[in-house]
């Protein structure tokens, strides 16, 4: 629950359009034979050249008594870029269940490279633990700007694109997360999985997310690149974990 919560929630929903001041988009998650099993929230605001992303991911009905109540909570701060990319100052993560707290703040030091982070265990609201260091390596990118950041990435999502990024929230030792794009002969197989869209991604973690071989994330996306459904692939078992757009809007 806790992967699948943490991967497939954030990713579904962190693709989408910059022309708005405010963002809202709501993804239902459904896993094999159990059906849905969570649901996830995100809200971009841009105001006077900065923006904030709040994703929200939560388990229901059975799956939310399996992960003692999870909520995974991931925000993104930062500024607007003339380009209008999204530079990340702050990425916090802030993931509860049972009683239990933990909250991880990460900042990016550009000026020196580096990524520091400061992390806060907490147990029936006491602190319990608190640890800080620095990542061993630079990213430019948290995984919720990268998603974000992927339309001005690609430039052109029908031509051949294949590329290992960096992003905090990533793989843990590197950041590696492999973005690709479908096209030619291999549309047609995912068009089988995903349904219509007017563009098709294969994204790579690195991580046997929730037993999936190796993490293989597939998104159809919208003209807009507003993500429409996304299928975590291969999952022993169960087969595969599907992200499906349900609510969408932007207003000023």
């Amino acid at each position: 629950m806790s992967k699948v919560m943490k991967w497939l929630a954030s990713l579904i929903i962190l693709v989408s359009v910059l022309q708005a001041e405010t963002i809202d988009a709501k993804y239902k998650i459904e896993y094999g034979i159990f059906g849905k099993m969570g649901e996830s929230e995100a809200r971009l605001v841009k105001k006077d050249g900065h923006y904030k992303i709040k994703m929200r991911a939560y388990a229901t009905g059975l799956a939310k008594v399996l992960s003692g109540g999870r909520v995974e909570v991931y925000e993104s701060e930062g500024t607007i870029m003339p380009d209008g990319t999204l530079r990340p100052d702050v990425f916090r993560k802030d993931i509860s269940r049972k009683g239990k707290k933990r909250i991880k703040i990460y900042t990016f030091n550009r000026k020196d490279k580096k990524i520091e982070y400061k992390e806060e265990r907490f147990r029936d609201g006491k602190l319990e633990s608190e640890s800080s260091g620095i990542l061993p390596y630079f990213a430019e990118n948290d995984i919720i700007s990268l998603y974000f950041n992927v339309k001005t990435i690609l430039k052109n999502c029908q031509k051949p694109f294949d590329k290992m990024l960096k992003a905090v929230g990533a793989q843990k030792n590197s950041g590696n997360v492999r973005v690709s794009t479908v096209v030619g002969d291999d549309i047609k197989k995912v068009k089988d999985l995903l349904g219509e869209a007017s563009c098709y991604l294969k994204v790579t973690v690195y991580q046997k997310l929730f037993g999936s071989k190796g993490g293989e994330l597939y998104l159809g996306l919208r003209p807009d690149f507003v993500v429409k459904k996304a299928v975590l692939k291969d999952v022993i078992m169960f087969g595969d974990i599907r992200g499906n757009l349900t609510q969408f809007s932007k207003h000023n």
